[in-house]
């Protein structure tokens, strides 16, 4: 008997950082609607919490704090995953976080934009 192989991908593992749920739901089931497994944290010690326990791909920090706490938080973070790649959901009308601009994600772009930059983030 021949064994039966998966061609499927491995899921790709994301934990957004939002203040709310409001903020990461529905950016979180358009993810989990295209294969993503995908946990959000409120703020930044669950966020580090959650990645002692989980390995990430991409962590998309979409908070609003000061520039030099986002950096912090981002160098902790990859730390904790050195294959993952942190991201910052950035607000174009507010001052951008000092992050790699090839990171950055934008609020208020149409979420197929947002779907494309996290994979893309994920192919690289």
């Amino acid at each position: 008997m021949v064994p039966k192989v998966s061609l499927e991908l491995p899921r790709k593992r994301l934990l957004i950082v939002a203040p709310t749920c409001v903020d990461a739901d529905q950016r979180s089931e358009y993810l989990r609607l295209r294969g993503y497994q995908v946990d959000c944290a409120p703020n930044a010690a669950v966020a580090l919490s959650l990645s002692y326990q989980h390995s990430y791909d991409i962590v998309v920090l979409a908070i609003d704090s000061d520039h030099l706490g986002i950096a912090q938080l981002a160098d902790q973070l990859q730390k904790l995953n050195p294959n993952s790649t942190v991201t910052c959901l950035a607000d174009c009308k507010k001052p951008i976080p000092p992050l790699p601009c090839d990171r950055m994600l934008w609020k208020g772009e149409p979420l197929e934009y947002f779907v494309a930059r996290v994979e893309a983030l994920a192919a690289a």
